[in-house]
């Protein structure tokens, strides 16, 4: 067995987790999450306790492939439809900023043209006033809606190594390169 499969999942009040139809549905006060749900695991609910089990008519080595895995899927729908997930996004370089009209993020990030971004449903942007558009705030109850949003803006301008300019993820590192003077003692 998965070791991570094992492990119970907490179920916070004003949480349901339900199964049917080959798939599980989370619903909480920030939202309801639905995902597949393999036909070789079953599911245990009890005061507030959920154990992901594998069938005894599965074939052991297909269900432990799916154990852990969505366990870990059914956890973090859980926090999102209870905490939900952040992301702060840090644009870098001259003239790089961001605007929000409606459901529209407009990224002026240094291209020949805005760069036009429809926002999915679920997320909620936040730009603050005090960092004149280099910052974006987005919050999400779907991790996984939130990080392809996240990597969606990213790919219009990713970090490069050489001055560290474009679309940065707060507190990830990005590996910086000398340049062409690195190699001959200069700065």
């Amino acid at each position: 067995m998965s070791r991570i499969g094992k492990r119970p999942i907490m179920l916070p009040k004003g949480v349901a987790l339900t199964v049917s139809n080959g798939f599980f549905e989370v619903k909480g006060p920030k939202g309801t999450i639905k995902k597949p749900f393999p036909s070789t695991l079953g599911l245990d609910v009890k005061d507030g306790v959920a154990n992901v089990t594998i069938k005894s008519d599965a074939r052991f080595e297909e269900a432990n492939v799916f154990h852990g895995t969505t366990r870990a899927l059914i956890n973090c729908a859980v926090i999102g439809v209870t905490d939900g997930y952040k992301k702060n996004l840090k644009l870098e370089g001259t003239g790089y900023k961001a605007e929000l009209k409606g459901q529209i993020l407009n990224l002026s990030l240094g291209l020949s043209h805005p760069v036009n971004f429809e926002l999915p449903k679920g997320i909620t942007l936040k730009i603050p006033p005090e960092s004149k558009g280099t910052v974006i705030q987005m919050e999400c109850f779907d991790k996984e809606i939130l990080g392809q949003t996240v990597a969606n803006i990213q790919s219009y301008r990713p970090p490069e190594p050489y001055k560290g300019k474009g679309v940065q993820i707060e507190g990830q590192k990005i590996r910086r390169k000398a340049g062409k003077a690195g190699g001959k003692g200069g700065k």
